[in-house]
Parts: C-alpha cells; sequence; structure tokens
C-alpha cells in the first residue's frame, strides 16, 4: 500500500508539473514576441509569403531560445497533421517543442495552405490519388524552405523537417523532389516518396490509420524503388499511436531514436 500511495504522488506530481509546462505556452498573436515561462523559450508569430502566390500567406510559428534569433543553430521545420473537424487552429505541438528547443534548435511549425489562419485554400484528396496530394501539400512546404533561404537570420543554417499524419505524407513528398535543401528527414506516420537524404520513420501497432503489415509494404515500395529509410515499427501506443509524437507521454519512445539519428548526421547544436 505504501508504494502504491508513493508512486501514485510521484505520478500526480509529474502531471502537475506537465500541466504547468502546458500552460506556460500560452497563446501569440501576429508579430508578438513572448518568453514562454522560466526556460527562456520565445515565441513568435509570423505570415511567410507563398514564392508561387501572392494570395497565400502562411500563418508560422518560430520558437527560439534567444528574442532576437541571432544564431546559426539548426532549424527544426514540423508540419501538421490535419484535424478531421474541420477548423484547426495553429499548431505549436509543446511537448516536440520543449524538447528540440531545449537542445538549441530552432523550431518552425508552419500553417499550410487554408489551415488556422493561413490564407488560400486548402488541399483536397480527389479519388484518392495520394501522390498528387502529396506533392501539392509539399509545394506549401518549398515555400517555406524557399522563403528561409531568402532571410539572412536563417539562410544556410541546417534544417531538419519532420511531418505528423498529413504532415507526414507532405514532408515526404517534399523529399522526392530534384532540390529538397534539407539536412534530415523524420516522418511520424505519414506517407512516403521515394527520397534522399535518408529518412527516419515512426509507426505504431495501433495506429487508426496503418497497420504494421500494410506500413511495411510501403516500406519495401520506398526503398525498391530507391528510397533510403530507417523503418521504426513500435509495439501500440495507448488507446491511438497515431498521436505519439505530440503526446507528453510519447516523447521517452521517440526522442532517443530522434538523437541518435540526428548526432549520426552531426546535426545536434554545439556539437
Amino acid at each position: 500500500m505504501l508504494n502504491y500511495s508513493i508512486n501514485r504522488s510521484l505520478r500526480n506530481l509529474v502531471v502537475a508539473l506537465n500541466l504547468l509546462i502546458a500552460l506556460a505556452i500560452t497563446t501569440c498573436s501576429e508579430g508578438c514576441v513572448r518568453r514562454l515561462g522560466s526556460n527562456q523559450i520565445y515565441e513568435n508569430v509570423i505570415f511567410i509569403p507563398s514564392v508561387r502566390d501572392t494570395n497565400v500567406k502562411y500563418e508560422t510559428t518560430v520558437f527560439t531560445t534567444t528574442e532576437s534569433e541571432a544564431d546559426s543553430s539548426p532549424i527544426v521545420i514540423i508540419n501538421h497533421g490535419t484535424n478531421p473537424g474541420g477548423k484547426q487552429n495553429r499548431d505549436r505541438e509543446i511537448w516536440p517543442t520543449h524538447f528540440f528547443t531545449n537542445l538549441g534548435y530552432t523550431v518552425i511549425l508552419p500553417m499550410r495552405r487554408g489551415y488556422a489562419n493561413s490564407t488560400g485554400t486548402r488541399v483536397g484528396l480527389y479519388e484518392c490519388d495520394l501522390t498528387q496530394y502529396g506533392l501539392e501539400n509539399a509545394a506549401d512546404i518549398e515555400d517555406i524552405v524557399t522563403w528561409l533561404e531568402t532571410q539572412k537570420k536563417y539562410k544556410s543554417r541546417k534544417i531538419i523537417l519532420i511531418g505528423q499524419s498529413t504532415g507526414g505524407l507532405a514532408t515526404m513528398a517534399y523529399s522526392s523532389l530534384t532540390t529538397h535543401p534539407v539536412d534530415a528527414i523524420i516522418n511520424f506516420h505519414g506517407g512516403m516518396r521515394p527520397s534522399s537524404p535518408p529518412s527516419l520513420w515512426f509507426y505504431t501497432a495501433n495506429d487508426h490509420s496503418s497497420n504494421p503489415e500494410y506500413i511495411s509494404r510501403l516500406y519495401k515500395s520506398f526503398a525498391d524503388a530507391g528510397g533510403t529509410a530507417k523503418l521504426i515499427q513500435l509495439p501500440a501506443f495507448k488507446s491511438d499511436g497515431h498521436y505519439l509524437f505530440g503526446d507528453p507521454d510519447g516523447g521517452s519512445i521517440w526522442q532517443p531514436i530522434v538523437l541518435d539519428y540526428l548526432r549520426e548526421r552531426h546535426l545536434i547544436p554545439n556539437n
């Protein structure tokens, strides 16, 4: 009984601390720079213009450990998934953001066309054409990366591209383009296209949108087409492994693997 009480107390303490961290990341309107709690993480909301369509601007959140962003640390771009309910708020990915900013990265979370306050029309899926769907969404990612290369404070910095769900599909589709100046690619429960550099894929046994056998076939097709990747097939996670990436309890599973992947590519800040 004593051990049970201690374990329950520790769990309650962890939950309380996690909640305090989550609450510390408050909302931030366009153009503001706000310090988030005692960890010295700054949140800045900007609108990035499309280089392809003057009517499109991407609502984008930038998290840094310095208010001025005057550093040369690698950039992590996180590409969001799609909520089935229609309207989707600005994505902030609290737990992954804390993980990467604590390591010294700049974290950038763009909203694609038609999501949150980004202008333009959201890309739709027609006749199950996932290739076209992925490439259309990849065009938004290309806009973001192209814009970063025009900005003095971002130009020539290393870029790690991460995608979750439809963002994973878009990330892999982007990696198939002939020119993609990124240094690492990480796919959480997304789709794929042949790519280089080598990419890292995460899937769980109880993902509502896929199953291990299906993902293994996709991975084989990817490899047979010339793609280079490492597939991590994980056991079931909670009630739906599709949400492993953003779940506060998921970090202890995927973060050590991601760190090894980034170390192998010399993409850890100050290393």
